[in-house]
C-alpha cells in the first residue's frame, strides 16, 4: 500500500529486542549515551537505517542538470525549507553559484525529479531539529529527562550501562527514544523486562503523553488498562468493543529555550542551533549592521556572525 508522512512528523521507535539499540555502547552512561546519539541534531539511529541511505541512482538523479530560469543548472544542496500555500518550498545551492543565487523550489517540482528520498532524508532532519532546539543537549539536561523516566541520575549519569538491570535499561532505551520529542511513539512488546511497578509507570506515562502511542503487545492486563477501545479481527470481520472518550485537542506551541540554568545557578543565554532561512538570515545580518552603525554592544552570537561577514567581504 501507499504510506503518507507528514514532513514535520518525528516517529520514535523502541524494537522488541530492546537492547539491541545500546549494545555497542554498554561501557557510556546512559547520559553518554543519548548525547552521543543526538550530538549532531539528529537520531544517529536513523540516520543509519537501510531506508536512509542513497544509492548511486539516488545521486545520480540529484546531480542531474535541469534549466532554472532559461539556464542549466546542477543542484549542490539543499540548504533549508519553508511553508508554502498547501506545501513547502526548498532552498537550493547550485554548482558553481554564490548563495545569492540560490533558488527556492517547490516539493512538486523537485518530486518530478524523482529525489524524494533525499527530500525526505532533509524533512527528518528538519523535524529533528524542531524537537531538539527546545532544549540544549547538556548533562545536566539529559540528566534530568531520564530522571523523569524514572532512572535516578546514580544510573542514569555514574553508571555504565553493561551494569544496569534489565528493566533499568529499557528505561535508558525508552528515553533515549523520546529525548527528541516525538509525535508518535511506536513500542514493540515494551513490557519485557519491566517489573509490576516498573510496568505501572510506564502506563501512566503513556496516559499522560500528549502524541500517538502505537504498541505491540501481548499483555493483555496492561493493554485493557490503555486501550479502553478494542477491535478484534476474526475470519475477515472486524468487531469493536468498549468507546473512546472524546478528547478536547489542544495545539502545542514548541518554544525554542533562550536561557538555562548552569550548575552555579546563573542564568545564561542558550545559543540557537535552528536553522535560518535565507530571509532570517539576511534580516539578522541587517540587524547587526544596524547595531555595529549605532555603536551598540553586540552579544557572543552576533559578534561571532559579524567577524564571519567581515572575513566572507574580504574574501
Amino acid at each position: 500500500g501507499e504510506v503518507w508522512k507528514h514532513p514535520n512528523m518525528r516517529i520514535a521507535y523502541v524494537a522488541q529486542h530492546a537492547f539491541h539499540h545500546i549494545e555497542h555502547h554498554l561501557d557510556k552512561t546512559p547520559n553518554e549515551y543519548i548525547r552521543w546519539r543526538y550530538e549532531h541534531g539528529e537520531d544517529k539511529e536513523l540516520a543509519g537505517k537501510i531506508t536512509r541511505q542513497l544509492s548511486e541512482e539516488d545521486e545520480k538523479k540529484f546531480y542531474q542538470i535541469i534549466v532554472i530560469d532559461g539556464e542549466k543548472r546542477k543542484m549542490k544542496n539543499i540548504v533549508s525549507r519553508r511553508k508554502a500555500k498547501r506545501s513547502f518550498e526548498y532552498e537550493i545551492e547550485w554548482q558553481g553559484k554564490t548563495w545569492e543565487d540560490n533558488s527556492w523550489l517547490s516539493r512538486e517540482k523537485l518530486e518530478s525529479l524523482g529525489i524524494q528520498k533525499i527530500l525526505q532524508i532533509f524533512d527528518d532532519r528538519e523535524a529533528a531539529r524542531a524537537g531538539l532546539y527546545i532544549r540544549p543537549l547538556t548533562s545536566i539536561n539529559v540528566q534530568k529527562h531520564l530522571q523523569d523516566i524514572g532512572l535516578d541520575p546514580e544510573f542514569a549519569t555514574h553508571s555504565r550501562i553493561r551494569g544496569l538491570s534489565g528493566g533499568q535499561k529499557v528505561k535508558v532505551v525508552i528515553g533515549a527514544a523520546m529525548w527528541d520529542n516525538p509525535h508518535i511513539l511506536v513500542l514493540d512488546e515494551p513490557t519485557n523486562y519491566l517489573d509490576r511497578d516498573s510496568l505501572g509507570a510506564l502506563a501512566s506515562a503513556i496516559k499522560e503523553y500528549k502524541g500517538g502511542v502505537i504498541m505491540i503487545t501481548h499483555h493483555h492486563e496492561f493493554s485493557s488498562a490503555l486501550c479502553p477501545e478494542t477491535w478484534k479481527m476474526d475470519d475477515g470481520n472486524l468487531n469493536v468493543d468498549g468507546g473512546v472518550t472524546p478528547v478536547v485537542v489542544e495545539k502545542i506551541e514548541m518554544k525554542e529555550q533562550l536561557t538555562a540554568t548552569d550548575a552555579h545557578g546563573n542564568t545564561v543565554k542558550v545559543k540557537s542551533t535552528r536553522t535560518l532561512s535565507r530571509k532570517e538570515r539576511i534580516t539578522r545580518q541587517k540587524g547587526i549592521m544596524a547595531k555595529v552603525k549605532n555603536g551598540e554592544s553586540l552579544d557572543s552570537d552576533e559578534e561571532e556572525e559579524y567577524y564571519e561577514m567581515q572575513n566572507a567581504t574580504k574574501a
